[in-house]
């Protein structure tokens, strides 16, 4: 697992000491300031102590101030002023498609950008790579009329492991696809394909420039948000194909987001993906029909 890198040694032997169909579904590792160390695998949260042995909040491993620091350097190779940017955004990208949240206490410089004046929790993001995990999409993109496609899920709940895939199933095999990427957090990097990614840019930026200058036929991006809805529409006008994310435990929820509301109306998705726990795939036509799962 090579995300472990980033953790301060202390902690390796807890991952290597649980059992190992439980350390291959963990999603999320936290390292709170003189807090438990936490764990998510398979939906829940772990408390392990010092053994691996899962214990309640009282008697779990602790966090240390110099186990704080000791990781922020691993994920930022000593240099923490260098990714003074995106932790203005309350993440850090890492060259492996996880990603690390910070939270603690904030300022604002003179300027008006939003600064940690001292980070007090690191939430490290795991990136997987499921390749057949989108294939029940895919195949019915391939078999059918060329749509857009809406993923729905809640926080931490697949989103981005079934984007990785889908970008990977469609711009591989004997008919691949050109496939572009707004990748604004550097989470969907894939192996091979037809990909053309643009990262470290605000998704709206990236897609003008993908549909202006890639000639993408599918795009994907990650968790929708208002004020994107622009590009987009503009994007379905040149015959490109959506596929994008959102947050939502139903579909309800989620196609009632403003921006998710605003494209379903002017029709850029044929599909909603509903995604829930254990890797399971629900697709339904965007009049909410169930066709597969």
């Amino acid at each position: 697992m090579s995300w472990m890198h980033y953790l301060p040694p202390r902690f390796l032997p807890v991952i290597q000491a649980l059992p190992e169909a439980l350390a291959k579904q963990i999603t999320e590792v936290r390292l709170r300031l003189e807090k438990p160390f936490s764990i998510t695998a398979g939906g829940r949260n772990l408390l392990p102590d010092e053994t691996g042995c899962l214990r309640t909040t009282a008697d779990a491993l602790r966090v240390t101030r110099g186990d704080l620091e000791e990781m922020l350097s691993r994920l930022t190779e000593g240099s923490l002023y260098a990714f003074e940017e995106p932790l203005g955004n309350g993440y850090l990208p890492l060259p492996d498609g996880c990603r690390a949240g910070v939270a603690g206490e904030t300022i604002l410089s003179p300027g008006g950008r939003l600064r940690f004046r001292r980070i007090t929790s690191v939430n490290l993001r795991i990136s997987r790579f499921l390749p057949s995990f989108a294939r029940p999409l895919t195949d019915r993109l391939r078999e059918g009329s060329p749509v857009g496609a809406l993923i729905i899920s809640p926080p931490a709940g697949g989103k981005t492991t079934f984007l990785r895939s889908a970008a990977w199933q469609l711009s591989t095999g004997v008919r691949p696809y050109r496939v572009g990427i707004a990748d604004e957090r550097g989470e969907l990097e894939i192996p091979d394909g037809l990909c053309d990614r643009i990262t470290g840019c605000e998704k709206a930026k990236a897609i003008e420039l993908l549909t202006r200058t890639m000639s993408p036929e599918y795009l994907l991006c990650d968790e929708l948000g208002v004020g994107e809805e622009g590009p987009l529409l503009a994007a379905q006008n040149t015959g490109v194909r959506l596929i994008a994310s959102v947050h939502g435990g139903c579909l309800e929820e989620a196609t009632q987001r403003p921006c998710a509301r605003t494209l379903l109306e002017a029709g850029l998705f044929g599909y909603l993906v509903l995604l829930e726990p254990g890797y399971r795939v629900r697709i339904f036509t965007e009049k909410g029909e169930a066709v597969c799962g």
